[in-house]
């Protein structure tokens, strides 16, 4: 359209030439009308170009084309500025849309994150530190069971068990008055198989309750595992939430196989398959998985166990479980800098084994409760439940040793542990043959 204006600059020298330059300009700007009054303006040009044509002695068709095509122009210019404001203002508000699209799905992943953790997570929880009371000796726990799903029905049997536990208690407690009063006029007789009775029906159902969290929690680790999976589809603030779940379900699934493996060896359910090993063997078996992690922290690992030692009766498998815990633990209870030394010496009948560090060391008053489940040092290393000692001292108990230790605040620690000789270990079996027969 701009084009309309040259073959009026041009002059009369070439008129066929500016008179078919002109028509195709005409017919391309009338072929393309898009604004109101955009045809009475094109139609304006053509009249005034065939006067034009017919003699202009004055120039005033000329100056009327040159202002027809200015108007054509700036009408043309008005329109493409306004279809631009329109486009502009078209993007952002679907930029807008897109924001607060993004942060309804972002609140709705927040939303949903957080009723997982709180419908599923925290109920787990609580069944768990229910039974962690109970193995305690709180009898008085309860926990919530109004849900109707898998665990809500572990909810109503775990209450259902602790209710028989109580009552067991309270008729135990009702004996042992009416025994008092007997004995207070010729001698006490007691049977106690009654309070074993309350001991196994303890230990079942610790097993129980461990055996079945580890169905839900496995589903939970299975779901929150899928979904950490593409992270490029969670806000950072769900990874957290998600990260935290995880590391809680697998906290919740180590105190689970714990207290299952505790109950089981409490019950003689997983008795040690003795075979004679050399107590090197051991521990570098043991030492050879965790020298790389304990050095990373700065430590020195040492191990003195000389090649002579008598061969001991061992499980390898269990006695490999003790003393990576107490090396762990060891590691967990020493600053950078300091040092482990794991040894081996004979004893009468026993190799002794023990596992020393420069740590924290374990305060007086907690030296004669170290093995007991559940218990825990003040100040000193996080991570377990204070189940990994007293899983230790009965697996050392069901070999035939025994398990100590001694300890100086803020110096260290050395924790012990004996296990039979093989030579011995044979000739007690053959004894008990020959006794037999």
């Amino acid at each position: 359209r701009v084009a309309l204006a040259a073959p009026l600059a041009a002059g009369a020298a070439d008129l066929t030439g500016h008179r078919e330059r002109f028509d195709a300009a005409w017919a391309a700007a009338a072929g393309n009308l898009t604004e109101p009054g955009e045809g009475a303006v094109v139609e304006r040009i053509r009249v005034g170009f065939a006067r034009y044509l017919a003699g202009d002695p004055n120039g005033r068709e000329v100056a009327l084309l040159r202002a027809d095509t200015a108007s054509l122009l700036a009408m043309n210019q008005e329109a493409m500025q306004r279809k631009s404001d329109a486009a502009g203002q078209v993007a952002r508000r679907n930029v807008l849309w897109g924001i607060a699209l993004a942060l309804a799905l972002t609140l709705g992943g927040v939303a949903v994150t957080w009723i997982v953790a709180t419908s599923v997570v925290r109920p787990i929880e609580a069944m768990t530190r229910a039974t962690a009371r109970i193995a305690g000796g709180d009898l008085d726990v309860t926990v919530p069971a109004e849900r109707d799903d898998e665990l809500g029905q572990m909810a109503r049997s775990f209450n259902d068990m602790t209710a028989r536990l109580r009552e067991s208690r309270a008729s135990d407690r009702g004996a042992l008055a009416q025994a008092r009063q007997v004995a207070e006029r010729v001698m006490l007789l007691e049977d106690v198989r009654h309070l074993h009775e309350v001991n196994r029906l303890k230990s079942e159902f610790v097993a129980e309750a461990s055996h079945e969290l580890r169905t839900p929690l496995a589903s939970l680790q299975l779901g929150v595992n899928l979904l950490l999976e593409r992270p490029e589809a969670l806000s950072p603030r769900q990874i957290e939430i998600l990260s935290l779940c995880r590391d809680d379900s697998e906290r919740l699934a180590r105190l689970s196989r714990d207290l299952l493996d505790l109950s089981r060896l409490e019950t003689g359910q997983r008795p040690p398959q003795l075979a004679p090993v050399a107590p090197a063997e051991l521990v570098d078996a043991a030492v050879a998985p965790l020298r790389r992690q304990v050095e990373a922290r700065g430590l020195a690992l040492a191990v003195e166990v000389p090649a002579h030692l008598p061969a001991v009766s061992a499980d390898h498998a269990q006695i490999d479980r003790v003393l990576s815990n107490l090396i762990a633990n060891a590691m967990r209870a020493t600053p950078a800098g300091g040092r482990i030394v794991v040894s081996a010496a004979p004893r009468p009948g026993v190799v002794a084994v023990t596992v020393t560090d420069t740590g924290i060391g374990v305060p007086p008053d907690y030296l004669s409760r170290i093995f007991e489940p559940f218990v825990q040092v003040p100040h000193g290393p996080k991570g377990g439940a204070g189940l990994g000692l007293a899983i230790c001292r009965r697996i050392v108990a069901a070999h035939g040793g025994q398990m100590t230790v001694e300890s100086t605040p803020g110096r260290g620690s050395a924790f012990t542990f004996t296990l039979p000789r093989a030579a011995e270990a044979h000739e007690e079996t053959h004894d008990a043959r020959a006794d037999r027969r």
